[in-house]
C-alpha cells in the first residue's frame, strides 16, 4: 500500500518538475581596472568580461575585447584564421586570401601575433586551417 501511494505521489509531482522554464540571462560584470601607459600610448580597461563586439579602432590601431580574443585568429578583430576570408567555409579560398595578404605583409597575416609577418605566420595559419577551425 505504501509503495502504491509513493508511486502515485511521484507520478503527480514529476510533470510539474519537468515543465519548468530555465534560462541563462546575458550580463557582464565590469568594474575596477586602470590605465597602462608607455611613450605615446595609453590603454585603459576593467576587470571582468567587457562587452565583446566590433573592434575599437583609431588610426592604424585596433583593440578587440572578449575572452581569449585573438587566440587562434588572424589578429584582433580578424576572426578565425582558418576561415581567413570570413565566408563561413574553410577551404582553398582561405589559403589564397591568406597568401595574398601575407605576401604584402598586410591585413590579418600576422596570425601568430608576434609583431612580424614571416614563415611562423604561415605555420600558425596552416596549424589552424588543417584542424578545420579555431
Amino acid at each position: 500500500m505504501k509503495t502504491m501511494l509513493a508511486m502515485i505521489t511521484l507520478a503527480a509531482v514529476a510533470p510539474a518538475a519537468m515543465g519548468q522554464d530555465f534560462a541563462i540571462n546575458w550580463y557582464t560584470i565590469d568594474g575596477g581596472g586602470g590605465t597602462s601607459t608607455g611613450g605615446d600610448f595609453s590603454l585603459s580597461g576593467t576587470i571582468g568580461q567587457p562587452d565583446a563586439g566590433a573592434p575599437m579602432t583609431g588610426g592604424e590601431f585596433s583593440l578587440s575585447g572578449g575572452f581569449w580574443v585573438g587566440i587562434g585568429s588572424g589578429g584582433g578583430g580578424c576572426g578565425c584564421a582558418a576561415d581567413y576570408n570570413q565566408d563561413g567555409g574553410i577551404d582553398g579560398a582561405d589559403v589564397e586570401a591568406f597568401f595574398a595578404e601575407w605576401e604584402n605583409a598586410e591585413g590579418c597575416s600576422d596570425v601568430n601575433q608576434d609583431g612580424g609577418i614571416d614563415g611562423a605566420d604561415v605555420e600558425a595559419f596552416f596549424a589552424v586551417w588543417e584542424n578545420g577551425g579555431c
